[in-house]
């Protein structure tokens, strides 16, 4: 899935979040809701300076966040950090902030879990590409090692 279904499936299902963007450690945009993208970019870079403050602030000891929540009269911003990805949004005045943290881990979760899958599908068509392409049957012993890498 892209960030872009990823974030559409977001908004659809959260009547809380106002706008959505994900974007990287140093501030870049992958995608984002929002229609204006020079507002998005200025917006994901400040998030990128905002949870690097919070980091230092923390100590380096304790690493980064897994997500801050910064609260204002007509709404909140969530963060949430995921596997390299970010994930910030705007939300309607007194959200359920533990449910869209959920929501908003769950589309960070839906581009991350699409690497792995592709690595394994990778690994396995190659195992079997090296299995036709020998010039014998693989031995008991090659089958098994195989397997435990699955």
């Amino acid at each position: 899935m892209d960030a872009g279904q990823a974030l559409a499936e977001l908004t659809e299902i959260s009547s809380q979040i106002d706008f959505a963007l994900i974007f990287d450690a140093r501030g870049e945009l992958v995608e984002a809701t929002l229609a204006d993208r020079e507002r998005a970019e200025s917006v994901a870079f400040g998030a990128a300076a905002l949870l690097a403050c919070t980091t230092r602030a923390g100590g380096s000891e304790r690493g980064e966040p897994i997500q801050v929540e910064l609260t204002y009269p007509e709404g909140s911003l969530l963060f949430v950090l995921q596997d390299g990805l970010r994930i910030v949004a705007l939300t309607s005045p007194d959200p359920i902030a533990g449910l869209a943290f959920f929501e908003l881990r769950a589309c960070l979760r839906k581009l991350t879990d699409a690497k792995p899958r592709l690595h394994r599908l990778a690994a396995l068509k190659e195992r079997l590409g090296a299995k036709t392409s020998g010039s014998g049957p693989s031995s008991p012993a090659t089958q098994e090692g195989s397997n435990d890498q699955a």
